[in-house]
């Protein structure tokens, strides 16, 4: 006997051992961790909730996943509440949790991989301990600050369930299993709505809105779950009302063993343990129509029926697809007062305002939302609602409408801005009921539709109704115009089986066509129309081809009524007259055959004619081509050229016979413009290619010298922002240069041109001014050839039909060899106005005297100006004062042509006006280089220097000594220099 009881004790002593060593109970100190072990899971003082590891539910094979989670304690089935390591589960059971030595928990595995961590500051582990609180919140604690003051807790970082004790605010959301058994972050979120939102919750699907909880169901479990969110809910001093009404419970609530329940599908929930199971005490969205944006912009749906989406009266369906996800768009649009009015609808459900404003009445808060038009899509006014508590009464919707229900029970009036043409009343069809349209001949009035098909409109309600023979009426919730059918909601005691046998009820033109008794849903058709009806001869006159005759509109003699169509179209002929007819139009197709037969012969003939000439011209270009070099080096006379410059040229010849067949003999029609040099057409070789003809006149200042320049320079000369010389032609007197065809001509016949000009917006222009830039460029540098061009302005500026510019007109440039950059000549030609000062008035030029009229052109581009013919003021008589001026007045922004003032980039404006006056500055030596003007272009944020007066608006004497680095005095500037035209 003695020896069972010190057998007993030692058993009774081992197993007490055996518990302690295992279970470490609601704590967990530094130094012991929980591994896979059931037994080694932390549990709640009361035994409420416990912590450990788990496997990945549903998983068939042998090696598992593991999560770190929090669950009710002893609830079949385990019921997780929280979980840390959802994005990297472990992936055997090597799991631990512990409290590292930095002081952070921690899942690891034996690889010493890390799982997860809470991510706080570092301290020391033997301060820290972990805690499982009854009510489910793992709480980390320092020993050093107190057992009250939590270094980290579950509570602040939740995954997909609310207990009793969180507090909801803007940090804490809660995301979605991926599905019913993975923990994995999933597709829904529950968070708090942004600052910018009036509702209070919300329910985003991949970061889109998904279900805004901006009202609050009447039923008392809604108010429980509301009360459990708001009551925690705090944001600095906004408030969290869920509805428009305080919410009130007869007796407070129980939330033992409750929860809030963010489900994979997107369903959020309340739950709460009812003995052996989780009963569903809330949930939402109740339906599809809770979804944001069901039924798009201007969609409208109605909860009471199943019949889906519809557009509002006014509106029609955006023609793309489905109108579920994409919504309706206004028929047509105006804001004159006396076309526009309001769809007036009543207890609807539409997402909250734009804009809130105090008015006295309806009709101020009325023309308010007129005289925002466009912008104003909707109001509403109210009188009282808000009276105690906001002083605004008129809200203003200025995005289109959304999250459309009608039929709401806490719904608004709404007052929707349309155009009375599309949902006035005519004489056949009746104004829109609330959001339904009245198609003829559905009649909801006397004076509108036809009476053998009446509908009773409530106007109160927005309401349809419809009577059937024994005098009961039934709700309309769809009119289906295209089908000609509609739908009515019936109660219990409506038998589809007997209305069926009631279609052929006299004198009654609607037939039943399906019946779903389980959702009280009837579909009818109504009979097509007969003709319409009258009681005086005016009624008919909305029926073209009718006469009013008893009680109809009877169509004319020769004309019968089309009910498909519902109007009067004529009759078929009789068998004789369609044969009769039938012979006639025999005669008259082969008598035009015959006529076709000769016409077709005749052009045919002509064809083959003109296409032998097209080849003999044709011939004669390629005879031309092939002589084309040795012409150019007989005519040019390149004796100062090498040889290997002379084999490269690659310009061909033309005869003057096959360049009067392009231009048609230079006929008037065919030309572009003329300038001092002559005029220009447009011509079309064989094969479709245009070219532009250039015929210098026998007076023009362009000479043979300049015309045998350009062909050798263009010819050298390969960029896309050149214009390109397609050949030449010279016989006797005349000499013909073919350029490329530039559709939209020159430059000046855009920025001089006050209807033009907007054609060109800030965008364009800065591309036109870059690509000018980068031509000048590659003449000055960047070419075989160094080539000044001395004639640089805006009617020397082509557009292609890209509006890409093209620099031309090459008679007067010059080549540079090895590294010279200016000469001098006796001869000054060119543009006044484009030219540089010491060229105008010495000889001198040089690349600099290009980048001055680079500056003179960047300018007018700007300005939409002449520099030439310029007048501001006796002060200032051009545009390069008058920017000048305005610089150093910090006003650079008024030299803006007014056409760019929408579309300019502020920034890029200044600078390239800066760039302007840098490039006419006096000093050819201040004058920055087409490298640098490029330069300065393309980077955004440059410092550039500042510039000196420019030329011809400071006295010579003056800008010899003024300063590179200051803003002179105004007072200093003087005109010295009168421009020529």
């Amino acid at each position: 006997m003695r020896t069972d009881e010190v057998l007993f004790s030692f058993s009774l002593f081992s197993l007490v051992l055996y518990f302690q060593l295992c279970s470490t109970g609601d704590t967990l100190k530094a130094g012991q961790k929980i591994t896979t072990n059931p037994l080694e899971n932390l549990v709640s003082s009361n035994r409420t909730f416990e912590l450990g590891f788990f496997p990945l539910s549903g998983s068939s094979s042998d090696v598992k996943s593991y999560y770190l989670g929090i669950w009710y304690h002893g609830l079949e089935p385990q019921t997780v509440v929280w979980v840390a390591n959802r994005v990297k589960p472990v992936p055997d059971s090597s799991g631990v949790f512990r409290i590292a030595e930095d002081g952070n928990l921690v899942i690891e595995a034996v690889s010493t991989e890390r799982y997860w961590s809470s991510k706080i500051e570092a301290s020391s582990s033997t301060n820290r301990t972990v805690k499982l609180l009854e009510s489910g919140n793992l709480v980390l604690m320092d020993d050093n600050l107190g057992r009250s003051n939590y270094t980290w807790q579950s509570f602040q970082h939740p995954t997909d369930t609310f207990l009793p004790g969180m507090k909801m605010d803007a940090s804490l959301a809660l995301t979605s299993w991926r599905n019913s058994t993975d923990p994995a972050p999933g597709n829904f979120t529950f968070t708090m709505a942004p600052e910018d939102e009036r509702g209070s919750f919300v329910v985003q699907k991949q970061s889109q809105i998904y279900w805004d909880l901006d009202e609050l169901d009447s039923n008392e479990n809604s108010q429980v779950v509301f009360n459990f969110l708001g009551n925690t809910a705090t944001r600095g001093t906004r408030s969290h009302n869920f509805s428009d009404q305080t919410i009130f419970t007869s007796k407070p609530y129980n939330y033992t063993k409750s929860r809030l329940l963010m489900n994979s599908s997107g369903e959020l929930q309340f739950l709460k343990w009812d003995e052996h199971e989780w009963e569903k005490r809330w949930s939402g969205p109740a339906d599809e129509y809770d979804i944001h944006d069901y039924c798009g912009s201007f969609g409208i749906c109605n909860r009471n029926n199943h019949i889906g989406c519809k557009c509002l009266p006014g509106f029609a369906p955006i023609p793309e697809g489905e109108l579920q996800g994409h919504g309706c768009v206004r028929k047509s649009i105006s804001c004159i007062n006396t076309d526009v009015t309001f769809l007036n609808l009543t207890n609807i459900k539409v997402r909250n305002p734009d804009h809130e404003i105090f008015t006295e009445t309806d009709a101020e808060c009325q023309s308010f939302c007129i005289s925002k038009c466009p912008l104003c899509q909707a109001y509403s006014y109210n009188r009282s609602t808000y009276s105690d508590r906001s002083p605004f009464t008129c809200n203003i919707w200025t995005h289109n409408l959304s999250s459309l229900v009608e039929e709401y029970d806490r719904g608004r009036d709404l007052s929707i801005l349309v155009k009375i043409s599309d949902i006035a009343p005519t004489a056949k069809t009746c104004e829109p009921c609330g959001t339904y349209e009245i198609p003829y001949p559905l009649s909801t009035g006397p004076n509108c539709g036809d009476l053998m098909y009446k509908f009773n409109c409530t106007k109160s309600t927005g309401q349809v109704n419809f009577m059937m023979p024994e005098g009961i009426s039934y709700q309309v919730t769809r009119i289906e115009e295209d089908t000609r059918t509609f739908f009515i909601q019936a109660d219990a005691s409506y038998s589809c089986s007997l209305r069926r046998d009631q279609n052929n009820t006299p004198n009654f033109p609607f037939n039943v066509v399906d019946c779903i008794q389980d959702f009280g849903i009837v579909k009818f058709s109504w009979q097509p129309a007969p003709e319409p009806p009258c009681n005086r001869p005016m009624d008919c006159m909305n029926w073209p081809h009718s006469t009013c005759r008893e009680t109809r509109c009877h169509c004319d003699l020769k004309y019968r009524w089309n009910n498909s169509i519902m109007s009067c179209t004529q009759e078929e002929p009789s068998r004789e007259h369609l044969t009769h007819r039938l012979a006639l139009i025999l005669t008259v197709i082969l008598g035009s055959m015959a006529i076709l037969a000769c016409i077709t012969a005749f052009v045919l003939v002509r064809r083959k004619k003109k296409a032998h000439k097209l080849d003999r011209a044709s011939t004669q270009i390629q005879e031309s081509l092939y002589e084309s070099e040795k012409r150019v080096k007989g005519l040019i006379g390149l004796g100062s050229l090498e040889e290997k410059d002379i084999e490269g040229i690659e310009v061909p010849c033309y005869t003057f016979a096959s360049i009067l067949a392009a231009t048609d003999n230079f006929t008037d029609s065919y030309k572009l413009g003329r300038g001092g040099y002559g005029p220009v057409y447009k011509g079309t070789f064989p094969g479709g290619q245009d070219i532009a003809v250039k015929r210098l006149s026998s007076v023009s200042t362009q000479g043979l010298e300049e015309f045998k320049n350009e062909v050798i320079l263009i010819a050298k000369l390969q960029h896309r922002n050149l214009v390109r010389l397609r050949g030449y032609c010279i016989k006797g007197d005349e000499k013909i240069l073919l350029y490329e065809y530039m559709p939209n001509k020159s430059l000046d016949s855009f920025i001089f041109d006050r209807t033009r000009t907007s054609l060109l917006d800030w965008p364009i222009r800065f591309e036109i001014i870059v690509g000018i830039a980068r031509g000048m460029l590659y003449l000055h540098q960047d070419s075989r050839l160094r080539v000044i061009h001395r004639d640089l302005k805006t009617s020397n500026i082509l557009l292609d039909e890209e509006m890409n510019p093209k620099i031309s007109d090459f008679g007067l440039a010059k080549i540079f060899g090895g590294k010279e950059t200016e000469a001098s000549t006796e001869r000054v030609v060119g543009t006044y106005g484009y030219m540089a000062p010491e060229y105008a008035l010495d000889g001198f030029f040089s690349i600099k005297s290009d980048v001055f009229s680079f500056g003179v052109v960047l300018l007018e581009i700007l300005s939409g100006k002449r520099n030439t013919g310029f007048y501001q003021s006796k002060q200032i008589s051009s545009l390069l004062g008058h920017a000048w001026k305005l610089w150093t007045e910090n006003k650079l922004l008024d030299l803006m042509d007014p056409s760019l003032c929408e579309t300019c980039n502020e920034n890029e404006f200044i600078k390239c006006a800066v760039i302007g006056l840098l490039c006419v500055q006096d000093e050819p030596s201040d004058r920055p280089t087409m490298s640098n003007v490029l330069s300065m272009l393309d980077i955004e944020a440059v410092t550039m220097p500042i510039p000196t007066p420019p030329t011809f608006f400071v006295n010579k004497r003056h800008s010899s000594s003024a300063s590179s680095s200051s803003k002179p005095d105004i007072g200093q500037f003087e005109s010295s220099y009168q421009e020529g035209r």
